[in-house]
C-alpha cells in the first residue's frame, strides 16, 4: 500500500494578518516578517525530498510556498495550486476584525467566546453559526470544508500513486478544522504562520496527524 508522509503549512503572515481580520478568500500581500517565516520553514524542510508541492489557489499561500521552494536542496518534480487546500470561505465577514465578528455571535448566541463555543458544542458549531449570523447563508459549514479536504487528498494520490513526501501550503482556519476532524484539541490552540502540521496517509480515507503546529 502507498505510504504519503504530508507536511501541511500555514502561510506567512500577511497585511490583513497583522490586523487580525478574518482572511479567507480574499487575500493580501505577505508582510517582510511573513517572508522571512516561510523562509526560515523552507530551510528547516530543505533536506527532505517532496515529490510534490501542492499550494491554496490563493496568492498568499503561493507566495509562501514559492519562497520555501527556494531553500529546499532538491527541487520537486511536481509543483501544483489546488483550490481544496484553500481557506474556509467566510463570506459578508471576509475582512472584518475577527474579535468584533465573534463578539457579535456570541452575544447573540449566548457564549463568551469563540472557544467557549468549541468547548461546550464542538468546532462544527462556530461554523454553523457563522452561516446562520451570514445575511447571504454563504459562510462555509464545516463538513464542506472537510470534504475539500478529502478531495485534496485524494488529488494527491491520483498524483503519487505510489506515494512519497508531499508539502502543502495551506491557510490557518483551514488547517485547525482538520486538526479537529483528526482529534486535535484545538481550544486556544491556531496553527501559527508558517507552522508546520505533520500527517501520515496511507488512503484519503485513512490519515492522523504525526504532529501538530509545530513551530520552525
Amino acid at each position: 500500500m502507498a505510504e504519503y508522509h504530508i507536511y501541511l503549512v500555514r502561510h506567512g503572515q500577511t497585511f490583513l494578518n497583522t490586523f487580525h481580520r478574518l482572511q479567507g478568500w480574499i487575500d493580501s500581500e505577505l508582510t517582510e516578517l511573513g517572508e522571512q517565516q516561510a523562509s526560515q520553514t523552507g530551510a528547516n524542510l530543505q533536506s527532505i525530498p517532496f515529490d510534490l508541492v501542492v499550494s491554496s489557489d490563493l496568492h498568499r499561500a503561493i507566495q509562501t510556498r514559492d519562497l520555501i521552494i527556494q531553500q529546499l536542496v532538491k527541487q520537486p518534480a511536481i509543483i501544483k495550486t489546488d483550490p481544496a487546500f484553500r481557506e474556509v470561505f467566510f463570506s459578508s465577514f471576509e475582512g472584518l476584525p475577527a474579535s468584533d465578528v465573534f463578539k457579535k455571535i456570541c452575544q447573540r448566541y449566548g457564549f463568551d467566546s469563540q472557544d467557549d463555543i468549541i468547548a461546550k458544542q464542538g468546532f462544527a458549531y462556530v461554523r454553523q453559526l457563522m452561516q446562520d449570523d451570514d445575511p447571504t447563508h454563504q459562510a462555509e459549514l464545516y463538513p464542506d470544508i472537510i470534504t475539500r479536504f478529502k478531495k485534496g487528498l485524494y488529488n494527491i494520490t491520483q498524483q503519487l500513486p505510489h506515494g512519497g513526501n508531499v508539502l502543502i501550503v495551506s491557510h490557518g482556519a483551514f488547517i485547525r478544522t482538520v486538526a479537529d476532524y483528526l482529534g486535535i484539541n484545538i481550544i486556544n490552540n491556531f496553527p501559527s504562520n508558517a507552522g508546520v502540521t505533520e500527517l501520515a496517509m496511507s488512503l484519503p480515507s485513512d490519515v492522523r496527524i504525526v504532529e501538530y503546529n509545530r513551530s520552525l
